[in-house]
């Protein structure tokens, strides 16, 4: 039979003699616990927005993926043969990253890691059985969002309505994106729990998910409310052809979901438009009362929306991006051009797209090539499903990350080593790296 793909045996044999003194010490079954500590490691900053220097931030980060790796290494010989497309593009794709980092030096601590230490992390996660390596992904992920959820009930009242409910976090938008995951987590686990019988499991879990999309339905955050839109679709289709005796109850109440979440989004919007114009319109009104400037801007109930309304400015951002295209990127995250356009000094935003991010500071080239790979993830990630939809509860998983990815990534900058969403989507596709998507565990990939 002719072998395809790369081998990455070599890689993990590397990965045990660098590591082997620390195999006894790091037990496999401290790899929830490791994952809860990195996971929880990206939520702590996201709720802080970063405040340290990013190189200590992505350096602690490593560190903790260190940790994961070391407690995820099951013993045993195992064969990994990687897939080439999705080896050779992470590969182009990163090292383009490296490129940009020569000319810029403030992506060379993001793309080091990506290039050099998540392809070892996939080797060790492909050489596991899946189910236990996606259980304790979730699970981590779960625990690792509740404390700051509670956190923020217990000290920030709720408040209902525009601009969103934050929470501790820095903004509503960090809120929702740790909600998104926390949910996807939860609901995973819930069915996984559920169809092994795990009565109260589920229901713990499914509360879960409860307190998660209530929360991030308290933000406001519509990339939030349309990721979550996308997971509820895809863990139902999945459920239906798994599992589900009644598919036509489950279709009608997802139907019921969708459009509940969608006349969210429709109100949420005409709200933050409608603030918007009430801004401006009182801030021309000032202008011409304190210093004789003419009224230019029309009153909020004679305005006409345009694609910067309905994305809150990020239509704009976009188009300087792609007026603006180059092959090394730029020095910093901040699109300068559309700064200097907007004429507001002091809003300094970055792209708000994780396509277009990666497109502004690492060059054209390395957005093209983070789209296909991306596609290609995606592809392979509903190949898994329906390969193995019948036999796990959790084959779902890695579709549902990319759905979260796609769906947030359209509207805000998360493609990053240790952004809650990034990471977690990348810790879920170790799996799609194998060259063959038929094998799963440690059982199936032995030599």
């Amino acid at each position: 039979m002719r072998k395809t793909g790369i081998d990455g045996t070599k890689m993990l044999n590397l990965y045990d003699r660098a590591t082997g003194i620390f195999n006894e010490i790091f037990d496999s079954r401290l790899l929830t616990a490791s994952l809860f500590a990195l996971i929880g490691y990206c939520v702590l900053f996201t709720q802080r927005k970063f405040p340290m220097r990013w190189m200590i931030f992505v350096l602690f980060g490593m560190i903790l993926l260190a940790f994961v790796t070391l407690t995820a290494r099951t013993p045993g010989k195992a064969r990994v043969r990687f897939h080439r497309g999705m080896a050779g593009l992470w590969i182009a794709l990163h090292g383009m990253m490296v490129v940009s980092g020569l000319f810029y030096q403030d992506w060379l601590p993001e793309s080091v890691p990506l290039l050099v230490c998540y392809p070892v992390v996939f080797s060790v996660l492909a050489s596991r059985d899946d189910e236990s390596t996606f259980r304790s992904i979730l699970r981590g992920a779960v625990f690792a969002v509740m404390p700051f959820l509670l956190w923020s009930y217990l000290t920030v009242p709720v408040t209902i309505g525009y601009p969103g409910y934050k929470g501790v976090f820095y903004d509503a938008n960090c809120l929702s994106m740790c909600c998104i995951v926390m949910t996807t987590a939860a609901l995973v686990l819930a069915y996984a729990s559920f169809c092994q019988k795990h009565v109260k499991a589920a229901v713990a879990y499914g509360l879960c998910a409860a307190l998660g999309a209530v929360t991030l339905l308290l933000t406001l955050s519509r990339s939030g409310l349309l990721a979550f839109a996308g997971v509820v679709v895809i863990l139902a289709v999945a459920i239906i052809a798994g599992t589900a005796k009644h598919p036509g109850r489950l279709l009608a109440l997802v139907a019921v979901l969708v459009a509940l979440v969608g006349v969210a989004g429709v109100k949420i919007t005409k709200d933050k438009i409608y603030e918007a114009a009430v801004e401006d319109y009182a801030l021309a009104v000032y202008n011409h009362e304190t210093y004789g400037n003419p009224i230019t801007v029309p009153k909020p109930e004679d305005r006409t929306l345009t694609m910067d309304d309905l994305t809150s400015d990020r239509w704009g951002i976009w188009m300087a991006v792609l007026r603006n295209l180059t092959w090394n990127g730029h020095e910093s995250s901040v699109v300068q051009e559309w700064v200097a356009q907007d004429g507001a000094g002091d809003r300094l935003f970055n792209a708000h797209n994780a396509f277009f991010g990666v497109t502004y500071n690492n060059g054209f080239i390395a957005g093209l090539l983070l789209i296909a790979y991306t596609v290609l993830a995606c592809v392979r990630a509903v190949k898994y499903y329906m390969l193995h939809r019948k036999t796990s509860p959790y084959a779902a998983t890695p579709m549902a990350f990319c759905a979260i990815f796609v769906l947030v990534g359209m509207f805000e900058s998360v493609y990053a080593p240790f952004s809650v969403i990034g990471c977690t989507y990348l810790l879920v596709q170790a799996p799609l790296w194998r060259a063959d998507l038929s094998r799963s565990g440690a059982e199936g990939i032995g030599e």
